[in-house]
Formats: C-alpha cells, structure tokens, sequence
C-alpha cells in the first residue's frame, strides 16, 4: 500500500533534514509523526520514526555529560603560550610536566594515569610557559573537548617511549591527530591544506632514553621525522635533556621578549614584554595601552638599532632582547 505522504509531512521531513540541533530535529520529528497518515502503508516508517526520536531523545539526555567533560578540557590559556602534551599510554606526559613545572600530575606504570588535562607552569629564564597534560590518546575513542584543547593550543609536544617501536607511535600520534584536522609542522612558511585545518608548530620527544635499546630506536625515530619536526630524547627518570626541552619548547611559541625603559632610567630586565615575532615598535606601546599607542610619536632603540639609542618610528621591526624607550 503507497504511503500517500501528505505535504505538511514531507516539508517537515525537509525541516529535518537542514536541522543541525537535536532540538531541531526532535521538534521536526515530532510533526512529522503527528502528520503522517494512519494506514497499513505507513506501519514500516512510523516505527522508524519513533526509533529516531528515541535516539535522539536519548542523546539529548545525555549532553548535560558532553558538556561537562567539555567543561574539563577548557583550559584557560596563561603565561606566554599554551603547550599541550599529547601521547599514547606511558609515553611520560605527566613526568615530564612534573619535572619541569612542578605541577602534581599523577604519575603512575600503568597505563590512562591521567584521567583529565592538567596545567602547570614552566618558568623559562624570566617568563612562564603553560604546559598541559593531557590523558593519553585512545584508537577507538576521543574525549568530548580534547580536539577543541589540542586546536586552540600554540604549540604541540608529542611524546613517544623509546622503549618500544617509536616511529610506529608516531605515525599513529600524526594519525589521531589528521582526525582532528590537526597539523604538526617544523620551521618553515605553513604549508596550504584542507579547509578548517590547524597547523601548530610541535616537538617530537623520544623518552626513556637511559633504557637499553634506546638510543637505535631514538636514531630510527630521528631519521625518519627530524625533516618534518625537532626531535629530541630525553629520560624523566634520570632528568636528561630536559633543560634543552625547555629551550626548544620556548622556540615552539615563535615569541620573542623585549624591554621596556622611561627616559633617563635603566630597563627592568626581569619583567619583559612578550610578543609575536615580528612585531613592531607599536606593538610594544599597545601591550601597555591602547591610548598610550595612539599618542606614540616615536621610539629610541638599544639593541637591534645601528647603534644604541637610535631614534625609529613606531613600525620599527623590534627583536629578542630590545630595549625600548618611546616617546608621547
């Protein structure tokens, strides 16, 4: 028997189809099944259109959960930049963020130990850096909020374990992050990609370096990606490399620190001012205020001027270790 769909059903089934919540689609679903005709014909499709409100009735129950578990992975970003540690099970996130930010992660020899990201502070000579553990990488599952964590960070560490087949758990980092639409990537101009791609500058770190075997796996792993990102080993356990990390993790951010002084006065070199490479004179006056960039008249420079105190205009290029003195 035809289902003889009558058109107020077929143009709530169009409604359903463009709907992008499930508040939306429920609401559609719910004409739907109030406007389609009550016959034998109709038997097969109303019994699907109760199942799809169940499921959809069902995964609205459980958003409150979704968001929640977003709510986690919402780490507001602090200090100069933002780097997320990402890694498979025992690869040493949470060691490592210990040893170098002091931060109380749980450490433990078995596998999924961190069960939510957690922040710490790097100091970096007279900065701090923010770095975040992250619970390992599953194949078969993402935590609701991880893509939006590891997309919105400056910088990437992905930690391998040196103990097993590194280049392996590489690919399969670069793998689960592809899904993510995440890029890792070196030095170097951004190379074009797909729409709604992130390209993020990472390190690739070998851990466990002090084990037997290690250092064969960490010249297979530094062979085959030392084209595309830095690699460097290290051991948590006996604390090796881990100011070189430091260095090139400071390297990831693409910043650089300048100093500001009145006229007449010594810079206070312990207090910088953090900012994009690249960036000019004017952009040192807008990190301290707005107005005070507006009435900006001109610079005096020691550093990378041709000589120190050089007089230069507020679109003057200023680089690592510039001291500024501007002029209103």
């Amino acid at each position: 028997m035809p289902a003889n769909l009558t058109p107020q059903y077929l143009d709530a089934e169009t409604r359903f189809k463009q709907s992008k919540t499930i508040e939306e689609k429920i609401k559609a679903l719910e004409v739907m099944m109030a406007v389609i005709p009550k016959h034998k014909g109709t038997e097969h499709l109303r019994g699907q259109l109760k199942s799809r409100m169940a499921k959809l009735r069902q995964e609205q129950q459980k958003r409150p959960t979704l968001a929640k578990a977003e709510f986690l992975y919402n780490v507001k970003k602090e200090g100069a930049g933002q780097v997320v540690l990402v890694g498979l099970p025992n690869s040493g996130k949470s060691s490592l963020l210990s040893e170098i930010t002091h931060a109380s992660s749980e450490i433990g020899d078995f596998p999924f130990t961190t069960q939510r990201p957690v922040p710490g502070m790097m100091p970096f000579e007279n900065i701090q850096i923010q770095l975040v553990d992250t619970p390992p990488l599953q194949l078969d599952h993402t935590e609701p909020g991880f893509s939006n964590l590891v997309r919105n960070a400056n910088a990437l560490l992905l930690m391998v374990d040196l103990t097993d087949d590194p280049v392996f758990q590489t690919e399969i980092l670069f793998e689960k992050l592809k899904e993510m639409k995440v890029v890792p990537i070196g030095e170097g101009s951004i190379p074009s990609g797909e729409m709604g791609q992130v390209f993020l500058k990472s390190l690739l770190i070998g851990n466990k370096c002090d084990w037997k075997g290690a250092t064969e796996r960490y010249h297979s792993l530094e062979s085959r990606f030392k084209e595309a990102l830095p690699v460097v080993p290290i051991s948590t356990k006996e604390k090796m490399n881990l100011d070189a990390v430091k260095q090139e993790i400071y390297q990831l951010l693409d910043i650089i620190r300048v100093y500001t002084k009145a006229s007449g006065k010594e810079a206070d070199l312990s207090e910088p001012v953090v900012l994009k490479k690249g960036s000019r004179v004017e952009d040192v006056a807008l990190s301290i205020h707005k107005d005070f960039s507006a009435k900006l008249r001109y610079a005096k420079i020691w550093g990378s001027g041709k000589y120190d105190g050089q007089r230069v205009k507020r679109d003057h290029r200023v680089n690592e270790g510039d001291v500024i003195e501007m002029h209103i």
